[in-house]
């Protein structure tokens, strides 16, 4: 009878300890509008192509364009706003894929949410690189992804997830650092979190992207690996400020990565390498968004996680060299521009590093990266241009640690020194085959020789501002297919020819598949 007793106590107490906790949370804090919706959606998720192409439509425009990770609750009180009775054929099929899969549960305040997800792709390209308008090699490569455990818990406006990803391109990405060891796997979507209307704080490893899905950003992007970090949100949809401070791998004697956060070795002297971001975004009507944007590399022997760059209203341009100052820094500029005019959806960022004056070598020059796009979009078709260039210098520092780039990957784009610019339509043919799309699609990319990982040039050194040395044109003609009939499974091909100025034509194809399963529950405090 004793040791019964003994058995059970911990888990009554522990039965009595979240109930007392779920009354005090519901005392303390009023119920969220979505309850059970704080998960963030990966930002590669398959469910923001079909937003994106509702918001180019004048749909969900309560989600903000430009800004992701999206939570699981404002996509399904977006998705509510919509008056589906208006909706064309391929619009309705778009929305039938999320109602599936974000509004196929019912809950009450009182729930706990707990669920899992399992997913598996593989890739299957002749190509080293993922890129497919900068390939490296002509052989067979298999890259295959699955999630070995994704699971979360939610309690009113707290969340917690868990992810365990497994990828065999960790360890054979032509240009990124391994970044996995046990069964080639890593966290790549791993947070706690607490969401109300008017602020958010999460804190752990999981991507952002700052511009439309798909689509190149000037500060931050999902090009390079996850990584842990602190996100704080302050405001609602009209004005918001967001603070973001990361932890990057640490530089070692100013030479090389040593992919690892700290490197105390005693043959190296290590230095720390950090990444703060700030955001501030007023949008005074759901279809005209303007941002201002700023981010710094701070670095030093000694420098750890530090409140002057975490603070969203402390701006980096004024204050980040004042006394005292223990870290060297490299920071950068930005604004975003986002609007839609009837059928046009046109966005622009302009990201300004450095200003110089060289007068060795002739007039001002200004380290730049620019990005931008127009989508004009007809019922079952979207015609797009997209336009990217990055001056030669553009993320380089003196310093090596200094480079905007984490475990050899670009926090925002993976490359500089280039002008690329595409053209596409986008056939959407659900009136006909539910979930088939048709991508043709024309790529041109200059390419020059300087790259932001390369030692910074020296004063006497003269390069070009944009496309230094021999520069190097690609021209890509592709057609793409995607088959998504349901939001659990999908496959996609992408074949296209390569076209390049003094080196031999290649055929660059791709073809992907996936699945996932997701498993949702709730579980009622009250009937415990």
């Amino acid at each position: 009878m004793t040791d019964g007793i003994i058995v059970n106590l911990p888990f009554i107490v522990s039965i009595r300890f979240f109930w007392l906790l779920s009354i005090g949370l519901q005392i303390a804090i009023p119920a969220l509008a979505q309850q059970g919706g704080n998960r963030l959606l990966p930002t590669n998720d398959s469910a923001y192509e079909y937003i994106l192409r509702l918001q180019r439509r004048g749909h969900l425009l309560d989600l903000n364009p430009t800004a992701l990770p999206y939570q699981w609750g404002e996509i399904t009180n977006a998705i509510h706003q919509v008056d589906t009775t208006r909706l064309s054929s391929s619009e309705r099929h778009w929305m039938d894929l999320l109602q599936s899969r974000f509004q196929s549960q019912e809950s009450t305040d009182e729930d706990i949410h707990v669920g899992y997800s399992m997913m598996g792709a593989v890739d299957l390209l002749n190509s080293e690189r993922m890129d497919m308008v900068r390939p490296i090699g002509n052989d067979l490569n298999v890259y295959w992804h699955a999630s070995l455990a994704s699971a979360y818990l939610e309690a009113g406006p707290a969340v917690a997830e868990l992810s365990v990803t497994h990828s065999n391109f960790y360890d054979q990405d032509p240009d990124g650092i391994d970044s996995a060891l046990r069964l080639l796997a890593r966290s790549e979507h791993s947070y706690v979190g607490f969401n109300q209307k008017w602020i958010s704080a999460y804190i752990g490893r999981w991507n952002l992207h700052w511009g439309s899905s798909g689509q190149g950003s000037t500060i931050l992007s999902d090009n390079a690996r996850s990584r842990d970090q602190i996100f704080l949100r302050l405001g609602g949809r009209r004005a918001s400020v967001t603070a973001i401070l990361s932890e990057l791998d640490s530089a070692t004697d100013g030479r090389y990565y040593t992919g690892r956060a700290a490197d105390d070795s005693v043959k190296f002297e290590s230095t720390r390498r950090f990444h703060a971001a700030h955001r501030w975004d007023f949008r005074p009507s759901r279809k005209f968004m303007i941002s201002f944007m700023e981010s710094a590399i701070y670095s030093g022997p000694s420098s750890s996680i530090s409140l002057r760059y975490l603070n969203p209203v402390n701006p980096f341009l004024f204050v980040v060299d004042n006394v005292p100052k223990n870290d060297d820094n490299n920071g950068f500029l930005a604004g975003l521009l986002w609007t839609q005019l009837n059928r046009w959806t046109i966005q622009g960022q302009l990201m300004v590093d450095d200003l110089r004056i060289q007068s060795n070598t002739g007039p001002e020059t200004i380290t730049f990266a620019l990005t931008g796009s127009a989508v004009y979009a007809l019922p079952s078709t979207d015609i797009k241009f997209t336009f990217e260039t990055v001056s030669s210098r553009a993320y380089n520092a003196p310093q090596t640690e200094g480079q905007y780039i984490f475990l050899n990957r670009g926090i925002a784009t993976q490359f500089s020194d280039y002008v690329h610019s595409s053209l596409s339509a986008e056939f959407y043919l659900d009136h006909r085959v539910p979930g088939l799309r048709m991508l043709p699609k024309i790529d041109l990319l200059y390419q020059g020789e300087r790259d932001m990982r390369q030692p910074f040039p020296e004063s006497s050194e003269v390069i070009e501002n944009l496309l230094d040395g021999e520069a190097n044109r690609t021209m890509r003609t592709s057609m793409s297919m995607m088959y998504q009939p349901v939001h659990w499974w999908w496959i996609g091909v992408d074949a296209g020819y390569n076209i390049n100025r003094g080196e031999s034509n290649q055929f660059i194809g791709l073809v992907s598949a996936g699945i996932k399963v997701n498993f949702d529950t709730s579980i009622n405090l009250w009937d415990w």
